[in-house]
Order: structure tokens, then C-alpha cells, then sequence
């Protein structure tokens, strides 16, 4: 019954929370329209591209920084998962699982732009157009 009570109060929170934010872009649709269409004459791609390649590497510096945290947090689970895992048998399977996927997920934070140029690496060598330079003739032509 509190449960139900609970789930009700949320979702009237929720709908009640939404009616001014629906209004207000009703409210400003014409200005939203006049406003694209004054933008797009000023558009610059290389402008947007660096402006996307900033807020990029922004966001890797934050995911970056919160590595350490994400192998505590690992290593705390792992831990508990072990313990766990003296009355589960089930739960030693899970705890190394999560390790390993763990020890991926820090390896792929850390070192992404090295992962990405070797797999670009890799990728330009195997599609990499020879232009004809290795052509073989064959004989009975």
C-alpha cells in the first residue's frame, strides 16, 4: 500500500513538473523558428568542428579524471562479490567477470587515444588503396 502511495506522489510530481516546462516551449515556438533561420545564415562548419573538438576533449579530461574512483568502486564490488562468493559459488564467477571487465573499462578510460589511432592504424593498412602498385599480370592474357 505505501509502495503504491510512493509510485502515485512520484508520478503526480513528475507531471506536475513537466506542465511549465511543455508551456514555455509552446509559448516560444515562433521565437525558436526565427531564431534558427538567423543562425543558419552565419553558419560555420570549421567554427562548429572546433567548437565540438574542445567540448571533446573536455569531456575526456572529466571521464579521465574520474578513473580512479571507477577502481575503487571496482575493486570494492570485486571485493564484496568475493566474499560473497565463499557461500555462492555462483558469485566467484560474477566477481572475476566483473574484474575483467573492469580492467577493460579502465584501460579503454585511460588510454582511448591510443586504442583509436592503432585500430585506425590497423584499419588504413588492411583498406588501404595501392593505387596498382601491386597488381600481378597473369600469364595466359
Amino acid at each position: 500500500m505505501i509502495l503504491r502511495v510512493r509510485v502515485l506522489l512520484m508520478a503526480i510530481i513528475l507531471l506536475v513538473s513537466l506542465v511549465p516546462l511543455n508551456t514555455a516551449f509552446a509559448s516560444n515556438g515562433a521565437s525558436i523558428t526565427q531564431e534558427i533561420k538567423d543562425n543558419s545564415k552565419t553558419f560555420d562548419p570549421e567554427e562548429v568542428g572546433n567548437r565540438l573538438n574542445e567540448k571533446g576533449e573536455e569531456l575526456f579530461s572529466a571521464v579521465q579524471s574520474g578513473s580512479n574512483f571507477y577502481v575503487y568502486l571496482a575493486l570494492g564490488i570485486f571485493l564484496i562479490l568475493l566474499i560473497g562468493g565463499l557461500f555462492y559459488r555462483k558469485l566467484l564467477s560474477v566477481a572475476f567477470l566483473l574484474l575483467f571487465l573492469s580492467i577493460i573499462g579502465y584501460l579503454i578510460i585511460n588510454f582511448w587515444p591510443q586504442i583509436f589511432d592503432g585500430v585506425m592504424s590497423i584499419l588504413n593498412w588492411l583498406f588501404e588503396d595501392k593505387g596498382g602498385a601491386n597488381s600481378e599480370t597473369s600469364l595466359g592474357v
